[in-house]
Protein backbone atom coordinates (compact mmCIF):
# COMPACT_ATOMS: atom_id res chain seq x y z
CA UNK A 1 0.00 0.00 0.00
CA UNK A 2 2.88 2.43 0.87
CA UNK A 3 4.42 1.35 -2.10
CA UNK A 4 1.67 2.22 -4.58
CA UNK A 5 1.04 5.41 -2.49
CA UNK A 6 4.63 6.59 -2.72
CA UNK A 7 4.70 5.43 -6.68
CA UNK A 8 1.39 7.47 -7.45
CA UNK A 9 2.75 10.47 -5.96
CA UNK A 10 6.36 10.28 -7.94
CA UNK A 11 4.39 9.93 -11.17
CA UNK A 12 2.39 13.12 -9.99
CA UNK A 13 5.48 15.05 -9.19
CA UNK A 14 7.11 14.25 -12.86
CA UNK A 15 3.89 15.18 -14.24
CA UNK A 16 4.04 18.60 -12.18
CA UNK A 17 7.92 18.65 -13.61
CA UNK A 18 6.85 17.71 -17.25
CA UNK A 19 4.29 20.37 -17.54
CA UNK A 20 6.48 23.30 -16.04
CA UNK A 21 9.14 21.93 -18.75
CA UNK A 22 6.77 22.10 -21.21
CA UNK A 23 5.47 25.70 -20.15
CA UNK A 24 9.42 26.89 -20.56
CA UNK A 25 9.72 25.44 -24.23
CA UNK A 26 6.45 26.78 -24.81
CA UNK A 27 6.88 30.49 -23.77
CA UNK A 28 8.55 33.86 -25.58
CA UNK A 29 11.27 33.71 -23.48
CA UNK A 30 14.42 34.20 -25.93
CA UNK A 31 16.77 31.48 -25.69
CA UNK A 32 20.45 32.91 -24.43
CA UNK A 33 23.46 30.59 -25.33
CA UNK A 34 25.32 29.29 -22.73
CA UNK A 35 28.70 31.09 -24.26
CA UNK A 36 26.77 34.28 -23.71
CA UNK A 37 27.98 35.96 -20.13
CA UNK A 38 24.37 36.59 -18.40
CA UNK A 39 25.46 39.46 -16.26
CA UNK A 40 28.34 41.93 -17.63
CA UNK A 41 31.53 42.05 -15.83
CA UNK A 42 32.41 44.76 -14.03
CA UNK A 43 34.61 47.47 -15.57
CA UNK A 44 35.94 47.64 -11.74
CA UNK A 45 36.54 45.25 -8.56
CA UNK A 46 35.10 45.95 -5.89
CA UNK A 47 36.50 48.52 -3.44
CA UNK A 48 39.00 47.10 -0.56
CA UNK A 49 38.65 48.73 2.88
CA UNK A 50 42.45 49.75 2.78
CA UNK A 51 42.57 53.02 2.52
CA UNK A 52 43.97 54.94 -0.61
CA UNK A 53 44.25 58.10 0.85
CA UNK A 54 45.82 59.54 3.64
CA UNK A 55 43.10 60.16 6.74
CA UNK A 56 42.38 63.76 7.48
CA UNK A 57 43.32 64.96 11.42
CA UNK A 58 42.17 68.25 13.64
CA UNK A 59 42.66 69.39 16.81
CA UNK A 60 39.96 70.67 18.70
CA UNK A 61 40.33 74.18 20.74
CA UNK A 62 40.32 72.03 23.89
CA UNK A 63 42.86 69.65 22.77
CA UNK A 64 40.92 66.45 21.44
CA UNK A 65 42.23 64.97 18.63
CA UNK A 66 40.10 63.95 15.43
CA UNK A 67 40.84 61.98 12.89
CA UNK A 68 38.89 60.17 9.70
CA UNK A 69 38.96 58.10 6.87
CA UNK A 70 35.72 58.02 4.22
CA UNK A 71 35.70 54.98 2.74
CA UNK A 72 32.13 55.73 0.83
CA UNK A 73 30.47 52.91 2.88
CA UNK A 74 26.91 52.99 4.53
CA UNK A 75 28.91 51.77 7.25
CA UNK A 76 31.26 53.08 9.52
CA UNK A 77 33.46 52.18 12.52
CA UNK A 78 33.83 55.09 15.65
CA UNK A 79 35.47 54.89 18.26
CA UNK A 80 36.94 56.89 21.34
CA UNK A 81 40.37 56.11 22.58
CA UNK A 82 41.70 57.57 25.55
CA UNK A 83 45.83 57.20 26.33
CA UNK A 84 45.59 55.66 29.77
CA UNK A 85 45.23 52.13 30.92
CA UNK A 86 46.68 49.61 33.85
CA UNK A 87 50.19 51.62 33.65
CA UNK A 88 48.66 54.88 34.91
CA UNK A 89 47.41 53.53 38.19
CA UNK A 90 49.27 53.95 41.63
CA UNK A 91 48.41 52.13 44.87
CA UNK A 92 45.50 54.23 45.37
CA UNK A 93 43.56 54.15 41.91
CA UNK A 94 44.57 50.44 41.39
CA UNK A 95 42.22 48.55 39.55
CA UNK A 96 40.40 51.78 38.10
CA UNK A 97 41.12 51.07 34.64
CA UNK A 98 39.03 47.65 34.11
CA UNK A 99 36.39 49.48 36.38
CA UNK A 100 36.13 52.41 33.84
CA UNK A 101 35.84 49.80 30.75
CA UNK A 102 33.05 47.67 32.59
CA UNK A 103 31.27 51.24 33.44
CA UNK A 104 31.18 52.13 29.65
CA UNK A 105 27.12 51.83 29.76
CA UNK A 106 26.89 52.99 33.26
CA UNK A 107 24.87 55.81 34.63
CA UNK A 108 26.26 58.75 33.05
CA UNK A 109 25.19 62.53 35.00
CA UNK A 110 22.33 62.85 32.30
CA UNK A 111 20.86 58.71 31.75
CA UNK A 112 20.38 56.05 33.25
CA UNK A 113 22.22 52.95 32.74
CA UNK A 114 19.24 51.62 31.05
CA UNK A 115 18.31 54.01 29.21
CA UNK A 116 21.89 54.13 27.95
CA UNK A 117 21.75 50.13 27.00
CA UNK A 118 18.36 51.01 25.43
CA UNK A 119 19.95 53.96 23.15
CA UNK A 120 22.44 51.59 21.93
CA UNK A 121 20.06 49.19 21.07
CA UNK A 122 17.69 51.15 18.89
CA UNK A 123 20.79 51.71 16.39
CA UNK A 124 20.91 48.31 16.04
CA UNK A 125 24.59 48.30 17.34
CA UNK A 126 26.96 47.20 19.78
CA UNK A 127 29.38 49.31 21.85
CA UNK A 128 32.68 47.17 22.73
CA UNK A 129 34.87 48.22 25.35
CA UNK A 130 38.53 47.50 25.96
CA UNK A 131 41.55 48.49 28.51
CA UNK A 132 45.41 47.58 27.91
CA UNK A 133 48.04 48.40 29.59
CA UNK A 134 48.51 51.72 27.63
CA UNK A 135 45.09 52.39 26.44
CA UNK A 136 40.74 52.18 27.65
CA UNK A 137 39.01 52.12 23.94
CA UNK A 138 35.53 52.20 23.14
CA UNK A 139 34.15 51.13 19.70
CA UNK A 140 30.86 50.90 17.95
CA UNK A 141 30.06 49.92 13.83
CA UNK A 142 26.72 51.10 12.97
CA UNK A 143 25.19 53.03 10.06
CA UNK A 144 26.65 55.70 8.83
CA UNK A 145 24.09 58.18 9.46
CA UNK A 146 24.13 56.73 13.15
CA UNK A 147 27.21 57.95 13.80
CA UNK A 148 26.19 61.11 15.93
CA UNK A 149 24.23 59.28 17.68
CA UNK A 150 26.93 57.38 19.14
CA UNK A 151 29.10 59.67 19.33
CA UNK A 152 26.90 61.45 21.84
CA UNK A 153 26.02 57.87 23.76
CA UNK A 154 30.38 57.52 24.11
CA UNK A 155 30.50 61.15 25.26
CA UNK A 156 28.20 60.13 28.13
CA UNK A 157 30.37 57.25 28.72
CA UNK A 158 33.73 59.61 28.63
CA UNK A 159 32.66 63.00 29.56
CA UNK A 160 29.97 62.76 32.13
CA UNK A 161 30.03 59.33 33.54
CA UNK A 162 28.11 59.43 37.33
CA UNK A 163 30.61 56.72 38.40
CA UNK A 164 28.38 55.81 41.47
CA UNK A 165 29.40 53.63 44.19
CA UNK A 166 26.60 50.94 43.65
CA UNK A 167 27.21 50.50 40.16
CA UNK A 168 31.01 50.44 41.26
CA UNK A 169 30.29 47.78 43.94
CA UNK A 170 28.19 45.83 41.32
CA UNK A 171 31.45 45.50 38.73
CA UNK A 172 33.54 43.97 41.60
CA UNK A 173 30.87 41.31 42.27
CA UNK A 174 31.10 40.97 38.45
CA UNK A 175 34.45 40.78 38.58
CA UNK A 176 35.05 38.33 41.41
CA UNK A 177 32.92 36.19 39.89
CA UNK A 178 35.12 36.44 36.57
CA UNK A 179 38.07 35.76 38.79
CA UNK A 180 36.81 32.75 40.40
CA UNK A 181 36.45 31.30 37.05
CA UNK A 182 39.72 32.25 35.55
CA UNK A 183 41.61 30.72 38.67
CA UNK A 184 44.07 28.47 37.68
CA UNK A 185 43.56 28.82 33.93
CA UNK A 186 46.09 29.04 32.29
CA UNK A 187 45.83 30.48 28.81
CA UNK A 188 48.21 33.43 26.79
CA UNK A 189 46.41 36.17 29.21
CA UNK A 190 47.66 34.53 32.23
CA UNK A 191 51.26 33.87 31.08
CA UNK A 192 51.36 37.45 29.40
CA UNK A 193 51.05 38.88 32.68
CA UNK A 194 53.21 36.59 34.54
CA UNK A 195 55.89 37.42 31.93
CA UNK A 196 55.29 41.07 32.42
CA UNK A 197 55.38 40.35 35.73
CA UNK A 198 58.95 38.54 35.95
CA UNK A 199 59.99 41.48 33.21
CA UNK A 200 58.94 45.01 35.45
CA UNK A 201 59.32 44.32 38.71
CA UNK A 202 58.25 47.10 41.06
CA UNK A 203 56.56 49.18 38.40
CA UNK A 204 52.82 49.04 37.21
CA UNK A 205 53.65 47.39 33.88
CA UNK A 206 53.91 44.57 36.19
CA UNK A 207 50.62 44.79 36.67
CA UNK A 208 47.84 42.02 35.37
CA UNK A 209 45.32 42.46 32.34
CA UNK A 210 43.10 40.03 34.64
CA UNK A 211 42.98 41.82 38.00
CA UNK A 212 42.82 39.42 40.75
CA UNK A 213 40.81 39.30 43.87
CA UNK A 214 43.09 41.13 45.78
CA UNK A 215 43.25 43.77 43.04
CA UNK A 216 39.64 43.88 42.50
CA UNK A 217 39.51 44.05 46.88
CA UNK A 218 41.54 47.48 46.53
CA UNK A 219 39.04 48.93 44.04
CA UNK A 220 37.15 51.71 45.79
CA UNK A 221 34.90 54.48 44.20
CA UNK A 222 37.23 57.48 45.60
CA UNK A 223 40.08 55.52 42.86
CA UNK A 224 37.79 54.93 40.28
CA UNK A 225 37.12 58.63 40.40
CA UNK A 226 40.46 60.34 41.01
CA UNK A 227 41.65 58.05 38.11
CA UNK A 228 38.90 59.16 35.75
CA UNK A 229 39.51 62.86 37.16
CA UNK A 230 43.41 62.70 36.22
CA UNK A 231 43.41 60.86 33.13
CA UNK A 232 40.44 61.06 31.25
CA UNK A 233 41.72 64.63 29.71
CA UNK A 234 41.07 66.20 26.42
CA UNK A 235 44.69 65.51 25.59
CA UNK A 236 44.72 62.53 25.87
CA UNK A 237 41.48 61.78 23.89
CA UNK A 238 41.35 60.60 20.15
CA UNK A 239 38.28 60.07 18.44
CA UNK A 240 38.45 58.51 15.34
CA UNK A 241 35.90 57.08 12.62
CA UNK A 242 36.02 54.81 9.26
CA UNK A 243 32.83 55.93 6.82
CA UNK A 244 32.08 59.86 7.39
CA UNK A 245 33.03 63.09 5.65
CA UNK A 246 35.84 64.73 8.24
CA UNK A 247 33.93 68.30 8.89
CA UNK A 248 30.73 66.81 9.69
CA UNK A 249 32.75 64.05 12.35
CA UNK A 250 34.51 67.21 13.60
CA UNK A 251 31.29 68.85 14.16
CA UNK A 252 29.56 66.11 15.84
CA UNK A 253 33.12 65.73 18.08
CA UNK A 254 32.97 69.32 18.62
CA UNK A 255 29.23 69.16 19.99
CA UNK A 256 29.85 66.15 22.28
CA UNK A 257 33.43 66.51 23.43
CA UNK A 258 34.18 69.96 23.78
CA UNK A 259 33.70 69.58 27.73
CA UNK A 260 36.54 67.65 28.06
CA UNK A 261 39.49 69.83 29.33
CA UNK A 262 43.26 69.05 30.62
CA UNK A 263 46.36 68.36 29.58
CA UNK A 264 48.31 65.41 28.66
CA UNK A 265 49.50 62.87 31.29
CA UNK A 266 52.68 60.88 31.03
CA UNK A 267 53.12 57.52 33.48
CA UNK A 268 55.87 56.50 35.32
CA UNK A 269 59.05 55.53 33.52
CA UNK A 270 59.13 51.90 32.77
CA UNK A 271 62.25 50.25 33.98
CA UNK A 272 62.86 46.86 32.60
CA UNK A 273 64.52 44.36 35.19
CA UNK A 274 64.13 40.63 34.46
CA UNK A 275 63.18 38.59 37.08
CA UNK A 276 61.81 35.22 38.29
CA UNK A 277 58.18 34.36 38.58
CA UNK A 278 56.46 30.85 39.62
CA UNK A 279 53.44 30.67 40.57
CA UNK A 280 53.39 27.99 42.54
CA UNK A 281 50.11 25.80 42.69
CA UNK A 282 48.61 28.01 39.40
CA UNK A 283 47.38 25.64 36.50
CA UNK A 284 45.14 22.94 36.24
CA UNK A 285 45.63 21.46 32.47
CA UNK A 286 48.80 19.57 33.59
CA UNK A 287 51.39 21.01 31.44
CA UNK A 288 54.60 22.65 32.27
CA UNK A 289 54.52 26.50 30.71
CA UNK A 290 57.44 28.76 30.15
CA UNK A 291 57.96 31.77 29.26
CA UNK A 292 61.41 33.21 27.75
CA UNK A 293 61.23 36.97 27.69
CA UNK A 294 63.65 39.93 26.80
CA UNK A 295 63.44 43.51 26.87
CA UNK A 296 62.04 44.70 22.95
CA UNK A 297 61.91 47.81 21.56
CA UNK A 298 59.88 50.93 21.61
CA UNK A 299 56.74 52.20 19.43
CA UNK A 300 59.50 55.21 18.07
CA UNK A 301 62.56 52.75 17.78
CA UNK A 302 63.82 52.59 14.27
CA UNK A 303 64.36 48.65 14.14
CA UNK A 304 60.62 48.40 15.17
CA UNK A 305 59.54 46.82 11.50
CA UNK A 306 63.13 44.67 12.43
CA UNK A 307 61.44 43.42 15.19
CA UNK A 308 58.33 42.74 13.69
CA UNK A 309 59.83 40.79 10.85
CA UNK A 310 61.92 38.55 13.13
CA UNK A 311 58.49 37.86 15.36
CA UNK A 312 56.97 36.66 12.06
CA UNK A 313 60.07 34.92 11.39
CA UNK A 314 59.52 32.76 14.43
CA UNK A 315 55.93 32.27 14.51
CA UNK A 316 54.79 29.43 16.10
CA UNK A 317 51.70 27.86 17.05
CA UNK A 318 49.90 24.56 18.32
CA UNK A 319 51.15 20.93 17.83
CA UNK A 320 47.68 20.59 15.81
CA UNK A 321 47.22 22.58 12.57
CA UNK A 322 45.14 22.79 9.81
CA UNK A 323 47.77 24.19 7.89
CA UNK A 324 47.31 25.90 4.29
CA UNK A 325 48.83 29.14 3.28
CA UNK A 326 49.78 31.42 5.92
CA UNK A 327 49.55 29.57 8.30
CA UNK A 328 53.32 30.28 9.24
CA UNK A 329 53.77 26.24 8.85
CA UNK A 330 57.34 27.53 7.72
CA UNK A 331 58.41 29.65 10.46
CA UNK A 332 61.39 28.44 12.84
CA UNK A 333 59.53 27.72 15.59
CA UNK A 334 57.07 24.94 13.33
CA UNK A 335 60.41 23.77 11.11
CA UNK A 336 62.93 23.38 14.11
CA UNK A 337 60.36 22.76 17.42
CA UNK A 338 56.97 21.35 16.57
CA UNK A 339 58.21 19.33 14.18
CA UNK A 340 61.57 17.90 15.65
CA UNK A 341 60.30 17.47 19.09
CA UNK A 342 56.57 15.29 19.79
CA UNK A 343 56.71 16.32 23.05
CA UNK A 344 56.22 20.28 22.57
CA UNK A 345 51.82 21.12 22.80
CA UNK A 346 52.74 24.90 21.26
CA UNK A 347 55.02 26.99 20.67
CA UNK A 348 54.60 30.67 19.72
CA UNK A 349 56.77 33.90 19.60
CA UNK A 350 55.15 37.41 21.11
CA UNK A 351 56.04 41.05 21.09
CA UNK A 352 54.01 43.23 23.63
CA UNK A 353 55.19 47.31 22.75
CA UNK A 354 55.09 50.42 24.02
CA UNK A 355 55.89 53.84 24.70
CA UNK A 356 59.13 53.69 26.22
CA UNK A 357 60.12 49.89 26.31
CA UNK A 358 58.89 46.13 25.32
CA UNK A 359 58.89 42.77 25.70
CA UNK A 360 59.61 40.01 23.25
CA UNK A 361 58.49 36.46 24.28
CA UNK A 362 59.19 32.92 23.34
CA UNK A 363 56.56 30.68 25.04
CA UNK A 364 56.49 26.70 25.17
CA UNK A 365 54.16 24.31 26.83
CA UNK A 366 55.13 20.24 27.52
CA UNK A 367 54.48 17.88 29.49
CA UNK A 368 55.96 17.79 32.94
CA UNK A 369 58.84 15.20 32.20
CA UNK A 370 59.70 17.29 29.58
CA UNK A 371 60.38 21.00 31.41
CA UNK A 372 64.13 20.65 30.98
CA UNK A 373 64.04 19.67 27.46
CA UNK A 374 61.53 22.43 26.89
CA UNK A 375 63.97 24.87 28.01
CA UNK A 376 66.52 24.10 26.43
CA UNK A 377 64.73 24.20 23.31
CA UNK A 378 63.73 27.65 23.71
CA UNK A 379 66.85 28.62 24.54
CA UNK A 380 68.18 27.18 21.58
CA UNK A 381 65.64 29.34 19.38
CA UNK A 382 66.39 31.97 21.31
CA UNK A 383 70.04 32.09 20.91
CA UNK A 384 69.94 31.45 17.03
CA UNK A 385 67.86 34.32 16.55
CA UNK A 386 70.95 36.17 16.12
CA UNK A 387 72.54 33.70 13.93
CA UNK A 388 72.59 33.40 10.32
CA UNK A 389 69.07 34.14 8.37
CA UNK A 390 68.32 32.55 4.80
CA UNK A 391 66.85 35.05 1.84
CA UNK A 392 63.81 32.20 1.77
CA UNK A 393 62.67 32.97 5.45
CA UNK A 394 63.67 36.51 5.29
CA UNK A 395 61.54 36.99 2.47
CA UNK A 396 58.77 34.63 4.03
CA UNK A 397 58.74 36.49 6.75
CA UNK A 398 58.27 39.83 5.53
CA UNK A 399 55.46 39.06 3.04
CA UNK A 400 53.57 37.24 5.93
CA UNK A 401 53.93 40.50 7.72
CA UNK A 402 53.00 42.97 4.94
CA UNK A 403 50.05 40.11 4.80
CA UNK A 404 49.38 40.32 8.44
CA UNK A 405 49.64 44.50 7.97
CA UNK A 406 47.23 44.70 5.11
CA UNK A 407 44.48 42.10 6.16
CA UNK A 408 44.57 43.89 9.41
CA UNK A 409 43.50 46.94 7.70
CA UNK A 410 40.42 44.88 5.16
CA UNK A 411 38.79 45.02 8.46
CA UNK A 412 36.50 48.40 9.57
CA UNK A 413 36.90 48.38 13.34
CA UNK A 414 40.43 47.26 13.26
CA UNK A 415 41.74 50.41 10.68
CA UNK A 416 39.70 52.67 12.54
CA UNK A 417 41.30 51.43 16.17
CA UNK A 418 44.82 51.79 13.98
CA UNK A 419 44.49 55.63 12.70
CA UNK A 420 43.53 56.27 16.22
CA UNK A 421 46.75 54.38 18.03
CA UNK A 422 48.68 56.23 15.22
CA UNK A 423 47.64 59.83 16.14
CA UNK A 424 48.27 58.91 19.93
CA UNK A 425 51.27 57.19 19.21
CA UNK A 426 52.88 59.17 16.41
CA UNK A 427 49.87 62.26 15.57
CA UNK A 428 50.10 60.88 11.92
CA UNK A 429 48.68 58.05 10.02
CA UNK A 430 51.61 56.07 7.70
CA UNK A 431 49.78 54.75 4.66
CA UNK A 432 49.93 50.62 4.31
CA UNK A 433 52.24 51.36 1.19
CA UNK A 434 54.72 53.52 3.51
CA UNK A 435 54.65 50.43 5.74
CA UNK A 436 55.07 47.98 3.38
CA UNK A 437 57.91 49.80 2.13
CA UNK A 438 59.66 49.85 5.91
CA UNK A 439 59.04 46.51 5.80
CA UNK A 440 60.86 45.62 2.57
CA UNK A 441 63.48 47.53 3.49
CA UNK A 442 64.83 45.43 6.57
CA UNK A 443 67.80 43.25 6.09
CA UNK A 444 69.17 40.01 7.93
CA UNK A 445 71.82 42.21 9.39
CA UNK A 446 69.13 44.64 11.02
CA UNK A 447 67.23 41.54 12.44
CA UNK A 448 70.50 39.89 13.82
CA UNK A 449 71.32 43.68 15.30
CA UNK A 450 67.96 43.84 17.34
CA UNK A 451 68.32 40.23 18.34
CA UNK A 452 71.35 40.88 19.66
CA UNK A 453 70.39 43.96 21.40
CA UNK A 454 67.39 42.08 23.12
CA UNK A 455 69.52 39.02 24.25
CA UNK A 456 72.09 41.07 25.95
CA UNK A 457 68.98 42.20 28.03
CA UNK A 458 68.74 40.47 31.43
CA UNK A 459 66.18 37.65 31.18
CA UNK A 460 63.11 37.12 32.50
CA UNK A 461 61.49 33.49 33.00
CA UNK A 462 57.98 33.00 33.42
CA UNK A 463 56.52 29.77 34.60
CA UNK A 464 53.43 27.62 35.63
CA UNK A 465 52.55 24.02 36.39
CA UNK A 466 54.96 21.53 37.55
CA UNK A 467 58.31 23.82 37.79
CA UNK A 468 60.15 22.42 40.48
CA UNK A 469 62.69 20.96 38.25
CA UNK A 470 63.06 24.04 35.69
CA UNK A 471 66.47 25.59 36.31
CA UNK A 472 66.99 28.68 37.80
CA UNK A 473 66.76 31.92 35.88
CA UNK A 474 70.67 32.52 35.89
CA UNK A 475 71.50 29.03 34.96
CA UNK A 476 69.17 29.46 31.90
CA UNK A 477 71.03 33.28 30.88
CA UNK A 478 74.33 31.74 31.30
CA UNK A 479 72.93 29.64 28.17
CA UNK A 480 72.01 31.93 26.19
CA UNK A 481 74.95 33.72 24.32
CA UNK A 482 73.95 37.18 22.55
Amino acid sequence: MLCRTMRRNTVKNCRKFGTLLNLFESSKMPRVSLDVAMVPEPEKAATSVVPAKAPAITTLPNGVRVVSLDDNSAVSAVGVLVETGIRYEDESTIGASVALERLALGSSKSHTSVTMNRSVSRLGAHLIPSVSREMITYQSELLRDDVPAMLEIMSEAVVNPALNSWEIDDVKSKLYEESEMRKGVVDEIAITDFAHAAAFKGNALSLPTSPTKHIIDLITPEGVQAFYQSQYTAKNTVVACVGIEHEEFVGAVDKYFSGLTGEKTVPVSAKYTGGDVRPYGFGEDGMVHVALSFESITWSDKALAAASVLQMMMGGGGSFSAGGPGKGMYTRLYENVLNQYGFVQSATCTQSVYNDTGLFTLYGIAPPQFSNQLVSVLVDQATRMAGPISPTELSRAKNLLKSFVLMHLESRLLLQDDIGRAVITFNKVKSPQALCAEIDAVTAEDIQAVARKMLSSPLSLAAVGEVGTIPERDMVARQISA
